[in-house]
Formats: structure tokens, sequence, C-alpha cells
């Protein structure tokens, strides 16, 4: 029983709920929810993610013996070999439900989305900044993925991947600056290690005022109602600019980025629920 509660743990399944509240959420706006692609968009999502979540796991075991010490893996409560096994059904689900998408959601999962999920560890995670674009730009491509996937054509989900996405690369920022000890350990060239934690701080706020800043011309531009405004003024740009201008400061170490890395991940399921509201 352990090693199953193990290897359901191991998929991060907050992580991909979430992306399923996105595919869900995109399918309500493009009125999608009864079609017949919905299905496997949602497996697809599902397989892709848990896979790629036990992937990143598997290469950096080592540094999460540090900065996660209670991580499945680390913790050895599955052995790798098995956590490969796992990961390697998932893909192969995962690949084969995309073959019963639209041509377009097809070519985005197998061209655009996987390789990313793939590379994104050995590769991008090491570039300073591109990786935590590349990490953020992975949920926001979920929107675009699905109405890819069920309509053919990609029209209305361009806002919501460019919110999501700068959301999220926000939030993997403070989540590198909180790793920054671990990283060290591994040689990662992440932002935070390789100029330090005033100018990720700095980038932070400087992304979080342009974010802000952003998300209101949907409204303003009358895209958008006022239950968008509403749920975008209160569920997340009070409590990131509160996150980033109040829980964190100069002299701010890896406890308050890890603080507020968490407020953030409030703030992203949060932003979620704003996307759902642009549909009012």
């Amino acid at each position: 029983m352990n090693r199953f509660f193990a290897s359901i743990q191991i998929l991060r399944p907050l992580n991909i709920i979430l992306c399923i509240f996105a595919v869900l959420i995109s399918a309500y706006i493009i009125e999608g929810l009864s079609s017949f692609y919905l299905p496997y968009t949602i497996l697809t999502v599902l397989c892709f993610s848990g896979a790629s979540n036990i992937f990143n796991d598997v290469l950096d075991i080592h540094i999460d013996k540090i900065n996660r010490p209670d991580r499945v893996l680390p913790a050895g409560r599955i052995k790798v070999l098995d956590a490969l096994i796992l990961m390697a059904v998932l893909y192969a689900i995962g690949i084969l439900a995309s073959t019963y998408l639209k041509p377009l959601g097809r070519q985005l999962a197998l061209i655009t989305v996987l390789p990313l999920l793939i590379l994104y560890t050995p590769i991008f995670k090491r570039l300073p900044f591109i990786g935590n674009i590349v990490v953020g730009g992975i949920l926001g491509l979920v929107f675009i993925f699905t109405e890819g996937a069920i309509v053919g054509n990609v029209d209305t989900m361009w806002i919501p991947f460019l919110l999501a996405t700068g959301l999220s690369t926000i939030r993997e920022l403070c989540k590198d600056a909180a790793d920054i000890e671990g990283d060290a350990t591994a040689n990662l060239n992440t932002f935070p290690r390789k100029f330090g934690l005033i100018s990720t701080l700095w980038l932070i706020r400087f992304l979080s005022v342009v974010l802000c800043f952003f998300a209101l011309t949907p409204y303003t531009g009358g895209n958008y109602g006022i239950i968008y405004l509403l749920t975008l003024i209160l569920g997340v740009e009070i409590p990131l600019l509160y996150s980033i201008f109040i829980v964190l400061n100069e002299k701010s170490g890896s406890t308050q980025y890890f603080k507020a890395a968490k407020i953030l991940k409030g703030v992203t399921i949060a932003g979620m629920l704003v996307i759902f509201s642009s549909a009012f």
C-alpha cells in the first residue's frame, strides 16, 4: 500500500490536477466540454505531466536529497527502476492518446510540449531565466494545446496562455531562489546562482508589475468582463504583490523565497479561476 501511494505521490497529483483543471477551463471557454476529443486531451495531459514529473525527479534525485529529502525517490519509498518503468508506461499511453486528437493538437503534443518536458531538466533548467520561462510556459501551453486538440486551431486561448506563463515563470524564479543551496551542489546555473538573490528579487518584482499591468488589459480592452477584473485583483494581483513586496526584501534568504513560492502556488490556483471567470 505504501508503494502504491508513493507511486501516486511521485506523479505530483496537485500539478496534474492544475493541468487537468486548465484543460477543463479551456474546454468550457471554447464550448468543447462535450467534444469527442476532450477525454483524449485530458489523458494526454495527465500522462505527459505525470511521466515528466517522474523523469525530473529521477534526474534531480541528488539535488532533492538536499532541497527535498522527503520526496519519494530521496526518501527511498520507491526504486528508481520502478519509477522509470511507470514513466515509460505513461509516456506510451500519452503518445497513443495524442493520436486521437485534431492534427494541430497532435503536433503541439508531440513536436512542442513533449520535447520541452523531456529536455527541461537536462538542458533548459541549466540556462538562467530561459529555464524558468520554459517551465512556466508548459502550464500556459495546456490552454493552447487544448484548443488545438479539440477545435483544430488556436484563436481564443492566447491571453490565458500569456497570463499562465507569466505567473508560472515568476513562481519558478522564487522556487530557484529557495533551492539555491541544493542547486549549488549540482552546479546548476540558475538565475539566482548566477546573478544573486537581490537581482532575482528585482527581476521578480519587474515581471510581477508587468504581469499585473498586462492582466488588466483584457478588461480595459473589452475582451473580459467585471467578474474577471474582480477575481484578478482579489485572487492574483493583491497576493502576488504582497508576496514579492512584503514577504520578500533585499535581505531575504531561501526560507522567505520558499514561503513566497508557497503563496504563489495558491495564486496560480486562483489564476485558474480568473481565466475561468473570463467566460462570463
